[in-house]
């Protein structure tokens, strides 16, 4: 008789012989890349028409020597700070009736403008509804400020002359550290959540099928269901990891490409707080850790449901209870601790990503070795538990054990 890890092997191997041999694994590679670059390429253009969208554009009905003083003051700011902070501005011929002028303006929908700048630098008027104070009024009237300010040194003969300060070059700084080891955290969450959520959700439908083809139930009574299970979530897992091995690879590739074309590629300066090495070892430990716990639960679901309809009507609450684990452990990044960050750690399905997160901003090993001895224990019970209920409600055994083996134990105190 094999053992439970014996066996367990066996169902894996025949699972990833069975996936990866197959034609449809090569779309099961394509797909996901293709996708993302529909994404990628989607988002820019539309982050593109957004910013074009949202930048206010203001009209200067004025003389020219204010128009010209507005205008320049206007780059000059912007080029120590950012285009979108301050308003685009555009000249109008005045009309008779200035304020009439201004109202059909800001009535014209194909010019689009947010507000209207009328009278002189001394005597500014601003035409705008009330709701753009500080997203168009305060920055114009900054611009406005700052130009009379410049045109009464000139009229003074005393232009200001510009200060270039004295550049010292020192170490990282604390703040900067923290502000992009936030950033990596979190990206990096969101990229093993995204890759979890595609992956694990075949473990649903892999399941139902083979239950409707009896395959399970034969194997069923050759090994045990903790065998079965186990060995299609490893199976599952290093399928997985032969995706992103791929995946990774190919983008490496471009990546370098890319920079070899440029320059030579070059690391970041800022790094995670464990370092780069052990980062990268805990990423891989980490999405195998929330991978197999994810995929246990589902593997208890999946073998629970008659059908793919059933399967379809799971997936969208699935997928609300993944992200809700997403918001738990983003939410963690850059806390100094409390009672949600603590529950983050604790809780199973949330206990990877804050982790991983934590990696990010702390350089201490023992709390990770922890970490992954605790999600290891509780990928133990969800695979005991998702057999046994497969056992108990679809083969109807129940007399071979409780969830937890308790029935067992009960009959031999009986027996002595």
């Amino acid at each position: 008789m094999m053992s439970t890890f014996e066996a367990a092997w066996v169902i894996a191997r025949r699972d990833f012989v069975a996936s990866v041999y197959s034609r449809s694994f090569i779309l099961f590679l394509i797909v996901p890349l293709a996708f993302l670059a529909i994404i990628m390429a989607g988002g820019a253009v539309a982050d593109r028409a957004a910013n074009a969208a949202a930048h206010p554009r203001v009209a200067l009905i004025a003389d020219s020597a204010t128009v010209e003083a507005l205008q320049a003051t206007r780059a000059r700011l912007a080029q120590g700070t950012s285009d979108h902070v301050f308003p685009s501005l555009q000249a109008i011929d005045p009309a008779e009736n200035v304020d009439a002028q201004a109202d059909a303006l800001l009535a014209d929908e194909s010019a689009a403008y947010s507000a209207v700048f009328s009278g002189t630098l001394d005597r500014p008027v601003i035409s705008a509804p009330p709701n753009v104070d500080r997203r168009v009024v305060d920055p114009l009237t900054l611009i406005v400020n700052d130009a009379r300010l410049q045109t009464a040194l000139q009229a003074a003969h005393q232009p200001p002359a510009f200060v270039a300060a004295h550049r010292r070059i020192t170490g990282q700084a604390a703040g900067n550290l923290r502000i992009v080891r936030n950033d990596l955290a979190r990206s990096t969450q969101s990229l093993i959540f995204g890759i979890t959520v595609i992956l694990t959700t075949l473990l649903l439908s892999n399941m139902t099928e083979e239950k409707s083809n009896k395959v399970i139930e034969i194997l069923a009574a050759a090994i045990s269901l903790d065998s079965v299970f186990l060995g299609k979530l490893a199976a599952m897992l290093c399928i997985s990891l032969v995706g992103l091995a791929v995946w990774g690879g190919m983008l490496g590739l471009g990546y370098l490409l890319v920079q070899v074309v440029q320059d030579w590629v070059t690391l970041p300066d800022v790094g995670p707080a464990i370092g780069w090495p052990s980062f990268v070892l805990l990423i891989v430990l980490y999405y195998a850790t929330n991978y197999m716990l994810f995929g246990a639960l589902f593997l208890g679901i999946g073998s629970q449901a008659n059908s793919m309809r059933e399967i379809q009507t799971l997936t969208m609450p699935i997928n609300f209870m993944q992200f809700g684990v997403l918001l738990l452990a983003a939410n963690s990044v850059g806390s100094d601790g409390g009672a949600m960050t603590w529950i983050a750690r604790l809780f199973p399905l949330s206990s990877p990503l804050t982790m991983l997160g934590l990696a990010a901003q702390a350089d201490a090993i023992w709390p990770h070795l922890l970490a992954l001895a605790w999600q290891l224990a509780w990928i133990a019970l969800f695979v005991r538990i998702s057999s046994r209920m497969f056992r108990v409600t679809v083969l109807q055994s129940s007399n071979s054990g409780s969830f937890l083996g308790l029935n067992r134990l009960l009959l031999r105190r009986k027996v002595d």
